[in-house]
């Protein structure tokens, strides 16, 4: 394998591209090049590109890469090569490597592949030409259907759709060889040409589907309308100009901060990546508690059996605690619970910690308990908190987060107790409170928080105003700027405090599980946005009306050091 990541072979008349930059195959400057020089130079009937590893290529572009040759330059050379190229795709298929795929002569695939085009997720356009491509292979509208969704299809999927010659069961890439020198002996046919009048109205349809969308819907159909009404050069430029426009504005740079966030948060300390989790296919649950609910209902949708020591069972069924069925068994003897490796308890008082002397068992604390793992299930219930201490055994962490993961519910990992996400919210709901109590109406709050998927809760809405204090006569952006600096000192607190790891946790812990739009990154990515300068300012200059803005020890170190919030983010 070349340093490039390019390893190439030659193979009776076809030469062999391997892509071997690992682990995602990421389509890198030096691979560009290193691609471009052997299809520029190939002196052979065909090309294959193929990859090693699990996947084809699955990188996704979370920072920008204007470096030469640039993706769009190679994909112009393999789509006008003089030799057919064939790309024989495996695994996952996604962003560069699927744009990639897509500029090559004919593709076929292992039944195993997945093909995404998730720029949409990033709040990006494709950068190669897949907005002209795309439709000439599958049609306008199901291009559409995949650029705006970003969705994975499968490989028998992509056979219908036509983004695939074939799918095969045995080697793939000697099938891969053996079809492009079959299509070096054949000239190829012209591929049939959608009528306009169906192009055009798969974007008219795509426009009315799609009214208030982010920024990057309504460029995307741009792009693929300019593919229909421009000619070929003219589209490409108008597609990159579009790209580099996306990748300038605050939508983009949110949700490519919130994927990172959930990356760094689904990475494992080391100690608990190298441990071994107990395999178990059933939980323990003992007490009362909404969460032990949430818990119950998911491993039997998972099909894994509850053991539930409850001394009320009636009334837990009554509330709709319970879920059916014979995976659910409730108990009364806590000795019902010894052996199982996952156990959740309502309360410190009622849990059986000598449990914990088995190597691997996770004994959970719903809330968390001074000294003990706790766990704590988001209000969105697709992500939980698990506070875990230094000295607790990885081992039991491990097999934590397996389950919980197994479970649908991907946990954070926090410190001291599971309170991260509950704290910042409380912050920015003391802010609201506080307002209104100096008369900013409910409707003038709710109307400023619309852009940031907060509500003004019910609570509000029959608050009495202070006499003393005059209505003030606040912007929206002023509400949000207040309401977003509290949830970010309130971050700095809980990092100074242990319970928050980095900033990106806070971020991760309100966009997964408190309803703060993805696409805004979260608190501490807005406040790194603005300049913490700024949000000391702020803070100092609000903290004479209210101590709910007094700013937090770490701002005064981070900004003394010269450091942004994102510099915390390991």
């Amino acid at each position: 394998m070349a340093s490039s990541g390019v390893a190439v072979e030659r193979r009776s008349r076809t030469l062999v591209l391997t892509l071997g930059n690992g682990p995602a195959n990421t389509i890198s400057p030096a691979l560009r090049r290193a691609l471009l020089r052997e299809i520029e130079t190939a002196d052979c009937s065909a090309i294959v590109l193929a990859a090693r590893g699990t996947t084809f290529s699955s990188a996704l572009p979370l920072e920008p890469d204007h470096a030469t040759p640039r993706l769009a330059d190679l994909c112009t050379a393999i789509a006008e090569a003089r030799v057919p190229v064939v790309a024989a795709l495996h695994g996952l298929v996604m962003g560069a490597g699927a744009e990639l795929a897509l500029a090559a002569t004919a593709r076929i695939a292992s039944p195993g592949c997945r093909i995404a085009l998730p720029e949409i997720a990033l709040g990006l356009c494709p950068e190669a030409g897949t907005s002209r491509r795309l439709p000439t292979l599958v049609g306008s509208v199901a291009a559409l259907r995949l650029l705006l969704t970003g969705r994975a299809v499968g490989a028998d999927e992509a056979l219908g759709l036509g983004l695939l010659g074939a799918v095969v069961d045995g080697p793939l890439l000697d099938e891969a060889i053996a079809l492009a020198e079959a299509l070096a002996d054949s000239p190829r046919a012209p591929r049939p040409v959608e009528p306009a009048a169906t192009w055009q109205a798969a974007i008219a349809g795509a426009r009315r589907a799609y009214p208030r969308a982010l920024p990057a819907v309504g460029r995307i159909i741009d792009c693929v309308e300019a593919a229909l009404l421009l000619p070929p050069e003219a589209a490409q430029a108008f597609e990159a100009v579009t790209r580099e426009d996306l990748e300038k504005t605050p939508e983009a740079a949110g949700l490519c901060a919130a994927v990172k966030a959930e990356r760094r948060a689904a990475a494992l300390p080391p100690a608990v990546a190298r441990a071994g989790a107990s395999f178990t296919d059933r939980i323990a649950l003992s007490g009362r508690g909404q969460g032990l609910g949430v818990l119950a209902r998911a491993a039997v949708a998972k099909g894994m059996a509850v053991v539930w020591l409850q001394p009320e069972p009636e009334a837990s069924a009554a509330d709709g605690q319970l879920p059916s069925g014979p995976l659910l068994r409730i108990v009364a003897d806590p000795a019902a619970l010894a052996g199982i490796p996952f156990q959740v308890h309502a309360n410190l008082a009622n849990a059986d910690l000598s449990s914990r002397a088995t190597p691997g068992t996770a004994v959970l604390v719903l809330g968390g308990a001074e000294g003990e793992m706790g766990l704590s299930i988001a209000p969105s219930g697709r992500a939980c908190e698990l506070s875990v201490l230094a000295e607790e055994a990885p081992d039991a962490i491990a097999t934590a987060v397996a389950v919980l993961r197994r479970l649908g519910l991907p946990p954070l990992l926090v410190g001291q107790r599971p309170i991260l996400g509950e704290r910042v919210s409380a912050a920015g709901m003391a802010v609201l409170l506080h307002l209104s109590s100096r008369g900013v109406s409910p409707r003038r709050l709710g109307a400023a928080l619309v852009p940031f998927g907060a509500v003004v809760p019910q609570s509000l809405q029959g608050g009495v105003p202070d006499p003393a204090a005059p209505p003030p006569d606040m912007t929206a952006v002023q509400i949000r700027d207040r309401w977003l600096a509290a949830m970010a000192n309130e971050g700095l607190r809980l990092l100074d405090l242990g319970i928050a790891r980095r900033p990106s946790d806070v971020d991760h812990a309100m966009v997964a599980g408190h309803g703060f739009p993805r696409w805004r990154g979260g608190p501490m990515h807005q406040a790194d946005q603005r300049g913490l300068l700024v949000l000391r300012h702020d803070l100092r200059l609000w903290a004479e009306e209210s101590p709910l803005w007094s700013p937090a020890p770490l701002l005064d170190r981070l900004i003394q050091d010269g450091l942004r919030l994102s510099a915390l983010d390991r």
